[in-house]
C-alpha cells in the first residue's frame, strides 16, 4: 500500500455535458495510482469549487473507455491492460441515486409482465390472472378473462383518477386470443373487444401513441395489425355469462386489418417507432429484428443476431434499441445505422438468459434487464463491462421488467412483483 501511495499516475477529467466541470478543462493531474472511485469524486468536486464558488458538490460516475470505476486506479489500469506511462482520460457522468426497495408484491402465479401508471400497479400471471394494486401495495383487484396464460400486455388507457377506474389494458393469451378489458372505479372488469386471429400463443401486443392501432405477434410468426376505434367489420357479440349473478357482457369482435409474414420462428417482442407513426418492429426467436412500414405492410430493414431475441425496447427520443437475446448480454442497436454493424454494443454482467430490457425515463443512457440469473440490473450505455447497480430481492429466475413513475418493477417464477424507486 505503501507502494502504491508514493507511486503516481496522470489523469485528466473531462463530461460530455453541455456545460463542462469548472476547473477541469485542459488540467492534467498527478493522483496515486491507490486512489479510488471516491477519492477521484472529491478531487473533482475540489477542483470545482476552487473555480467556481458558486459549485454545489455532486456525485459522479467516472468512466474510463467503456468501464466504470469500481476499483482503484491500480487495479482497473492492470485489470484493462492499460499504460501506466499515459495520461487516464476520465468521464465525469452524473451519478445514479441507487434504486430504493418500495414494495414487494405477491401475485398468484408466474408473473410474465409488469406495468406501471401515476396510480397503479400491474401484473399479469401465468394463470391467467391480471392484479392490480394501488401505489401502497392494497390490491384492488385479481381478474382472469379465460383459463389461459397472459403471456404479453399493454396499457391502451391508464386510470382517470386516483384510483383504478378508466384503466384499460390488451391482454395477448396463450390460446391466440387478445382480450381488450376495462376497470371501473369498484376494481369490477368488463370486455370491450376480443381480437381474433392469431392461430398460437400471444406473446407480444403494442398500442400506438394515438390508441387507435394496436400490433400484435406470437408464436404464429406473424405480426398482426388491429383498429382499436369502430369499424364496419366488428361484431357485436353478448354470450351468455357462466355465473347468472354475473352481468352479460357486449363486446366487439375484431379481425385484423393486416397480417405481416416475415419471420420464420415465434414473435416475442414489438414496439412501436418513436419517430415514424406508421413504423414498428418486431424481434423473433428466428434470430432477427425486423422494422416494418405498416401503412404499406412491407419489411424496411432487418437486423441479424447471433441468437434468438427474447425482448426489445425502443428509446423515445434516440430511437436506439436495447435488445435481450438468449444468452447473458443485453445488446445495443442503430437501425438508422448506414456504416458498419446495426450492432453498437455489448453489455456484460448477467450469468443467465436476459428476459427483459427497458430503457428508463432518467435520461438517454440508463436502461434496465432482467434474468434467468434471479437478478435485475440497471446499466448506463456507455458503460459495456459494468452495470451501475444491481437489483436483487428475488428467489428464481426474474421474467419481465417494468419502468415508468420512478419506479422498476419486477417479477418471475418466485410469483413476486418487486419495485424499486429511484
Amino acid at each position: 500500500m505503501a507502494e502504491e501511495e508514493s507511486r503516481h499516475i496522470q489523469v485528466s477529467f473531462h463530461s460530455s455535458a453541455e456545460k463542462p466541470i469548472p476547473g477541469t478543462e485542459d488540467a492534467v493531474i498527478d493522483v496515486p495510482i491507490s486512489a479510488d472511485w471516491e477519492k477521484l469524486n472529491t478531487l473533482v468536486n475540489s477542483l470545482a469549487t476552487a473555480a467556481d464558488d458558486e459549485w454545489k458538490e455532486r456525485r459522479f460516475e467516472l468512466l474510463i473507455g467503456s468501464t466504470f470505476l469500481r476499483s482503484s486506479l491500480s487495479e482497473f489500469i492492470q485489470e484493462n491492460h492499460l499504460d501506466f506511462e499515459r495520461v487516464v482520460k476520465i468521464e465525469c457522468v452524473d451519478g445514479y441515486d441507487p434504486p430504493q426497495p418500495h414494495l414487494s408484491l405477491n401475485g398468484p402465479d408466474w408473473i410474465s409482465s409488469v406495468h406501471v401508471t401515476p396510480s397503479v400497479y400491474i401484473a399479469t400471471g401465468f394463470d391467467g390472472s391480471v392484479t392490480v394494486w394501488d401505489k401502497k401495495g392494497e390490491k384492488i383487484s385479481q381478474h382472469s378473462r379465460e383459463e389461459s396464460a397472459v403471456k404479453g400486455a399493454a396499457v391502451l388507457q391508464k386510470p382517470k383518477g386516483a384510483g383504478v377506474g378508466g384503466l384499460r389494458l390488451a391482454t395477448g393469451l396463450e390460446n391466440g386470443s387478445i382480450w381488450v378489458q376495462e376497470w371501473a372505479a369498484d376494481g369490477t372488469v368488463t370486455a370491450v373487444a376480443a381480437l381474433k386471429g392469431h392461430a398460437r400463443s400471444v406473446e407480444a401486443v403494442r398500442v400506438g401513441v394515438d390508441g387507435t392501432r394496436l400490433i400484435s405477434g406470437g408464436f404464429d410468426a406473424h405480426v398482426k395489425v388491429w383498429n382499436l376505434t369502430a369499424d364496419a367489420s366488428d361484431v357485436h357479440d353478448a354470450p351468455k355469462a357462466k355465473n347468472e349473478k354475473r352481468a352479460r357482457e357486449e363486446f366487439v369482435t375484431k379481425t385484423p386489418m393486416v397480417t405481416l409474414a416475415a419471420h420464420s420462428d415465434a414473435i416475442v417482442a414489438l414496439e412501436w417507432s418513436p419517430h415514424q407513426k406508421e413504423r414498428a418492429f418486431s424481434a423473433s426467436w428466428d434470430h432477427s429484428l425486423l422494422q416494418w412500414d405498416l401503412e404499406l405492410a412491407g419489411e424496411v430493414s432487418r437486423i441479424r443476431a447471433q441468437r434468438g431475441f427474447t425482448s426489445i425496447s425502443v428509446h423515445p427520443s434516440t430511437g436506439l434499441i436495447i435488445g435481450g437475446l438468449t444468452d447473458a448480454c443485453p445488446r445495443l442497436y442503430d437501425p438508422r445505422s448506414s456504416e458498419g454493424s446495426f450492432l453498437k454494443q455489448s453489455f456484460i454482467g448477467h450469468k443467465g438468459w436476459v428476459t427483459c430490457v427497458r430503457w428508463t425515463e432518467r435520461d438517454d443512457h440508463s436502461f434496465v434487464s432482467s434474468s434467468f440469473d434471479g437478478t435485475v440490473k440497471m446499466w448506463d450505455s456507455r458503460s459495456a463491462k459494468t452495470p451501475v447497480y444491481d437489483i436483487s430481492g428475488h428467489e428464481d429466475r426474474v421474467l419481465c421488467c417494468g419502468v415508468g413513475e420512478g419506479a422498476i418493477l419486477s417479477g418471475g417464477v418466485d410469483t413476486k412483483v418487486n419495485i424499486f424507486t429511484f
